[in-house]
């Protein structure tokens, strides 16, 4: 299948990852896919007159979380500088125009319905193999720490920069591979390049992701090849364990107390600000004002967010927010359900890993979630 020039930037921008980043603020800005996205929006609202559709529902229950966001960071209880407000809304625009892309590929403003499976595809196998090379040519990323970014060592981490993000994404890719592709090279190179991140976060989003989608297609020998590929990258991790990490004074368990540290930071936002919390992406100027981080903290990638989706929604949005987003992602997993498994089972994975890490929000998976969306389960084949 040809790609389009659309899909072309889709697919490069979905590779060149952190890489190619406008910067805002210290540790913030827009990537090239936040700039891609919001190109293709201006086109397709150009090229519609202007004139939109009813979107569909979950759409439309997205759209609903957005005015949540907004509507909180309006009303947040932070003494926020006007700076700080810009950066907070700018990722509530990015949220929005997410959104609004699905919404013009479903009218058909944006031609890119038929190609969205091959830039799934493509754009994952190419993380894959950028990852790899990564790993073998770069295995030290301690380089990074000067940037805000975690000293990941031996661990693929592509352009993503980060294993556990790489890893969802990589989940994800077999999920279509699976489906359209159903070519063992593919499979087994990406197959390596998640084993290699060695995250248990990614390898959870693994098992639920591949046995939700063995329960559905009611395929017994893919829920014994999924077990059998589950223990593959337990054991990869536990040899990882042992020959890279404990004989460099690598601690693993550190990681679990400062995911535990995350957990009450975010509790402790949500206790105190229930109903509309601290704004929308304002997490980062609350640990500030509130002394919940030290400065180094607060300077690094890691302080934007809560380690968990579903607390990061109540920390910033309250209870109000985190009902919305609950009812956002209960469309889509009614939409995969009854149109696309490949959408449940992957959106699931997701949903279990994002209570280690902050996998929802991130772009790629997002934008994985609304593409997937826009085309029906016989539709995404090759």
């Amino acid at each position: 299948m040809l790609l389009s020039i659309h899909s072309i930037l889709l697919t490069t921008a979905i590779l060149a990852g952190q890489l190619i980043k406008l910067p805002i603020a210290v540790n913030s800005g827009s990537t090239l896919l936040d700039l891609v996205v919001g190109g293709l929006c201006l086109f397709g609202i150009w090229k519609s007159k202007f004139q939109l559709n009813k979107p569909p529902i979950y759409i439309l229950t997205g759209f609903g979380f957005v005015v949540i966001t907004f509507i909180s960071l309006l009303l947040t209880p932070l003494n926020l500088s006007n700076p700080e407000r810009l950066i907070s809304f700018l990722y509530i625009l990015r949220l929005g125009i997410y959104l609004l892309l699905g919404w013009l590929i479903y009218q058909g403003s944006i031609p890119l319905k038929p190609k969205i499976p091959q830039v799934l595809l493509e754009s994952g196998i190419g993380l894959a193999i950028l990852g790899l090379l990564q790993l073998i040519f770069l295995p030290n990323l301690g380089f990074l720490i000067s940037q805000g970014w975690d000293p990941h060592f031996f661990r693929t981490a592509s352009t993503f920069l980060d294993p556990n993000f790489l890893g969802a994404y990589l989940v994800l890719t077999l999920l279509v591979i699976l489906k359209i592709k159903n070519d063992k090279i593919f499979f087994v190179i990406t197959y390596l390049a998640l084993l290699t991140t060695f995250s248990r976060g990614a390898y959870l989003a693994f098992l639920v992701s591949f046995g939700i989608f063995s329960i559905v297609k009611k395929s017994f020998r893919l829920g014994v090849i999924t077990i059998l590929l589950f223990t593959g990258l337990m054991l990869g991790f536990f040899t990882y364990e042992h020959l890279v990490a404990t004989p460099r004074g690598v601690d693993r368990t550190k990681s679990a107390e400062f995911r535990l540290d995350s957990w009450q930071q975010g509790l402790h936002m949500f206790e105190k600000h229930p109903v509309l919390g601290v704004g929308f992406n304002a997490y980062r100027f609350a640990l500030k004002e509130y002394n919940l981080a030290d400065e180094q903290f607060i300077g690094s990638h890691g302080a934007t967010s809560n380690d968990s989706s579903l607390l990061f929604v109540a920390a910033t949005t309250g209870s109000l927010g985190l009902l919305s987003y609950l009812f956002w992602l209960g469309t889509c997993c009614w939409y995969g359900w009854k149109k696309n498994p490949v959408l449940l089972a992957g959106l699931l994975g997701l949903i279990a890993q994002s209570f280690f890490a902050n996998t929802l929000f991130y772009p790629t998976n997002l934008l994985w979630i609304i593409l997937l969306a826009v085309v029906k389960y016989q539709d995404v084949d090759g």
